[in-house]
């Protein structure tokens, strides 16, 4: 019976190898989500003063 060597490369990998890389791939994925999630939820640009220009002015937010 002739081995081949893909055979062989396939008989000799180990188990709790493979666990392991399933798991930190698995890590990886879901950090990638939750940093784009954080990422997707936060305003695209923080408004510390709201309403319009002329309320603005008639508060006296907006210096002449």
């Amino acid at each position: 019976m002739k081995r081949s060597t893909y055979r062989l490369l396939v008989q000799s990998e180990e188990k709790s190898r493979n666990i392991l890389e399933t798991a930190l791939y698995g890590l990886f994925a879901i950090s990638a989500v939750a940093a784009i999630w954080q990422f997707a939820e936060q305003p695209a640009a923080p408004m510390q003063r709201t309403g319009t220009v002329i309320q603005q002015a008639a508060d006296g937010r907006i210096a002449s």
